[in-house]
């Protein structure tokens, strides 16, 4: 018994010893970064003001915006009445999952509740990826085509709406075996939120281009009366090099982490406000920083979300959530 008491007491040592090591690795990298970032980085270089686009959802809106010279597109009343369509989604939230968001912890809770299906980011760190494509995806267009009373959805529209005004059509994405992901999803936030000013974040952390790119589509169907406009920075960078020169304070936007959060709006340059109302669609670049404000009252937004996935001009769009 002695023996093993003294193993164990040696192991939690090399543990400790380990877990400190580790630790003193991490705050060498850091520093590293961040004497990089004060030497030759700046943030103030890879800002590039561009315009909020306000109109219909045509070919060569979408152009510009995959170019990335426009901030966001808004296409005001894409939903005529959209109040039926949220009050299902409020109504289904109380037995829906929260939509965790990816950090460098792993998944971690979020001020969203996912409504109508599970996000297929949660599916692949669940583990569960055939359930959601064998279940999921049949279930939640079920569920989305059903809930203001049946009749195509929003979701359709949209991507309708993209199959029209794009040349080489809109589809669903579909993983390598062929299999469709679902196109859109619920989301619900219900205040008072998290985050006071909005939670800063990238859902691609990569180089902008102008011949591929990640961009979301949101269709605002419930917005509370103090806050749930969208936050955007007109900031990214298009190389490794000024990705690294600036990764101390980059970085930061995949974390959920309060302290990163305080930094990044002490650091970032002010963002630019893209005011939204129920009805209404909006899309931009998810590689550029980007929030949700937030508010103090017991309100709840209420919007449906998808991926739209440019992979060049001359290839479909693919919708995913």
């Amino acid at each position: 018994a002695a023996a093993v008491s003294k193993n164990t007491a040696a192991e939690r040592g090399l543990g400790a010893a380990s877990m400190a090591s580790q630790a003193a690795r991490h705050a060498a990298m850091r520093d590293m970064f961040l004497h990089v970032e004060r030497r030759w980085g700046g943030l103030d270089r890879l800002v590039k003001p561009l315009p909020v686009e306000r109109g219909p959802l045509t070919s060569a809106a979408l152009q510009r915006l995959f170019r990335h010279e426009s901030l966001a597109l808004v296409v005001p009343g894409f939903v005529e009445d959209p109040a039926p369509l949220a009050d299902a989604l409020v109504a289904a939230a109380a037995t829906a999952r929260n939509w965790s968001v990816s950090s460098a912890r792993g998944l971690e809770s979020s001020d969203v509740t996912a409504v109508g299906g599970t996000p297929y980011n949660m599916a692949v760190a669940a583990g569960d990826t055939e359930r959601y494509f064998a279940e999921d995806v049949a279930a939640a267009k079920q569920f989305l085509r059903t809930a203001a009373g049946g009749g195509a959805s929003a979701v359709d529209a949209l991507r309708c709406e993209l199959d029209d005004a794009w040349a080489s059509g809109c589809t669903a994405h579909r993983d390598a075996n062929g299999r469709p992901h679902h196109c859109g999803l619920g989301r619900i936030m219900a205040g008072p939120t998290r985050w006071a000013d909005g939670f800063v974040h990238v859902d691609a952390l990569a180089p902008l281009s102008a011949g591929s790119g990640q961009f979301s589509a949101n269709i605002y169907l419930r917005q509370p009366a103090g806050g749930g406009d969208l936050e955007v920075w007109p900031l990214a960078f298009s190389s490794r090099w000024e990705f690294y020169a600036n990764a101390h304070t980059l970085s930061k936007l995949t974390s959920i982490d309060e302290a990163d959060q305080r930094e990044l709006r002490a650091r970032l340059p002010a963002p630019v406000v893209v005011p939204v109302a129920a009805g209404d669609l909006a899309l931009l670049c998810v590689q550029r920083p980007h929030a949700v404000r937030g508010w103090a009252t017991h309100e709840t937004r209420a919007s449906l979300q998808s991926f739209v996935n440019f992979a060049g001009p001359d290839r479909p769009l693919t919708l995913e959530a």
